[in-house]
């Protein structure tokens, strides 16, 4: 119990959580063809050059708590101007995906209705681009609305709960409007890996774990579950089979990204061979850039667009019958396709030594304790969909960095 409770006992868990589905991948739970060898060996890199990362910040940068009296109070937020802008955002960002629910028609038709006319196209999953009818509503919500409440909740985590309460629990709606309104789930994987690492690291500041946000994590888990059996539990929407969705989801969306990435390393056409050398990684801020320069004709395309655009064609990955998947590109697929097997070492050493870090200033920076709430759950996220390449990693990166400002005259 004590090493669960221990200061690296999180960043170790980054480490286990991929060592563990990389070990089912090959295991008869695997319905996805497993991947090759060289594809395995890649995934192994991308580990060791995390853990390089960890150990080199850990013996550079080691953790004293003693060297400061901040330690012991935890990190704070000085000025009450950074509270109304956390509470004003995070209201705005709720706004924004309530009236996004209210024109899609989310309260007017039931739960397979609404699932239907958003990922079903003549009975097929599809995803479509546009809910609500006004296209730049749509785009703001993934953008903007998602992003603004990601990076508000981690803020609000990183520091004591007290007097932002109202604050955290819309974000929480806002977490689940955006899963309901465009009938994805990551916005909830990620709820639940920020409850259970906000439980981590306050085990491992005040020595018990928070059984309120442990519970709200299971019931997350459980909504996720209960959502897999309602829509593909035995191929049908409507069947509610259990076991269904706990394949579908568990073991399906955690095993699929490494077939997914070894069909595209196996194929010399692959866009993955064509590389972008650092833009793939620079993900939403390159696609900001894209969109500046798009008035202009230029032609310019961002990276992480050809990326989507490519991997958005659905493949056959099935073992032994038809399985058809599409955008589940890892973390790896972005560091190959930036600078090959040197960008999978150097990036993954540079996240696992950013992320140990953040942790260790934790304890001392609210900044950098929301910094590390994102980096951990976007790496538990990276064996499905790439954190680099999403909206809200940067996004977040950078707004913590223009909240500090807001908030001058604490220390960092």
């Amino acid at each position: 119990m004590m090493y669960f409770k221990s200061l690296d006992f999180p960043i170790h868990l980054m480490v286990y959580w991929w060592l563990l589905w990389l070990g089912i991948s090959y295991s008869p739970l695997n319905e996805f063809l497993a991947p090759s060898y060289a594809s395995l060996g890649q995934f192994l890199l991308l580990i060791a050059g995390f853990l390089f990362g960890h150990m080199t910040m850990k013996r550079w940068r080691p953790y004293n708590p003693q060297t400061s009296d901040a330690a012991a109070r935890g990190p704070k937020l000085k000025t009450r101007r950074i509270r109304w802008v956390l509470t004003l955002a995070g209201l705005g960002s709720l706004l924004m995906l309530l009236l996004s629910l209210k024109m899609a028609g989310a309260f007017e038709l039931d739960f397979i209705d609404y699932f239907g006319k958003v990922r079903l196209s003549g009975g097929v999953p599809d995803a479509v681009t546009e809910v609500t009818g006004i296209h730049v509503l749509d785009v703001l919500t993934k953008i903007l609305a998602f992003p603004l409440a990601y990076t508000i909740l981690v803020t609000v985590l990183a520091v004591e709960l007290s007097g932002l309460r109202m604050v955290f629990f819309a974000c929480l709606v806002s977490f689940f409007s955006v899963a309901y309104l465009w009938q994805i789930n990551y916005p909830l994987i990620h709820l639940f890996w920020l409850m259970v690492f906000y439980a981590l690291v306050t085990a491992q500041r005040r020595g018990r774990f928070n059984r309120m946000i442990l519970g709200m994590a299971t019931i997350v888990c459980i909504g996720l579950m209960a959502s897999a059996a309602n829509r593909f539990g035995g191929g049908d929407v409507s069947g509610g089979d259990v076991m269904g969705g706990l394949q579908r989801y568990f073991f399906g969306y955690h095993l699929v990204g490494f077939s997914f990435y070894d069909h595209h390393y196996l194929d010399p056409n692959s866009i993955l061979h064509t590389h972008s050398f650092g833009r793939s990684s620079l993900g939403f801020l390159e696609m900001v850039l894209e969109k500046i320069l798009k008035p202009f004709s230029t032609g310019f395309q961002a990276a992480s667009s050809e990326n989507a655009e490519f991997t958005n064609s659905a493949i056959d990955i099935g073992a032994s019958e038809l399985k058809e998947f599409n955008a589940f590109g890892t973390i790896v697929f972005t560091l190959y396709r930036d600078f090959n097997l040197v960008g999978i070492f150097l990036g993954s050493f540079f996240y696992g030594a950013a992320a140990t870090y953040a942790h260790y200033r934790s304890h001392t920076s609210w900044r950098h304790g929301a910094l590390f709430l994102m980096l951990a759950s976007a790496w538990m996220m990276g064996m499905m969909v790439s954190p680099l390449e999403a909206a809200y990693f940067w996004f977040v990166v950078v707004t913590l960095g223009l909240l500090q400002i807001v908030n001058r005259g604490m220390r960092w």
